[in-house]
């Protein structure tokens, strides 16, 4: 059986970094200012969507019906972790 596949872009255009959260894997992948990435999910049975929540400073892409997923940049597949930033001492 074929795998079905759906794509989506995130594209950060804000002047600080900005966290995308794919989910439910909890993997996280941080976009500097003017980066983007796209993250592609991986169906057996149906096709699967996208479902994306968005918080200040981080996106939560949620992947359904997928069974697993990349994430890309110019190509190039992505770790968890990338870019991440030390979190800000208060």
């Amino acid at each position: 059986m074929a795998s079905l596949t759906s794509k989506i872009g995130v594209d950060n255009h804000r002047s600080l970094p900005h966290v995308v959260a794919v989910e439910p894997w909890g993997e996280d992948f941080t976009l500097l200012p003017g980066e983007a990435l796209e993250i592609v999910a991986v169906g057996e049975a149906d096709t699967p969507w996208f479902h994306l929540v968005e918080w200040e400073g981080s996106s939560q892409v949620y992947c359904e019906n997928a069974v697993d997923f990349k994430v890309l940049q110019r190509g190039i597949q992505l770790k968890c972790g990338h870019n991440r930033q030390p979190e800000a001492k208060g």
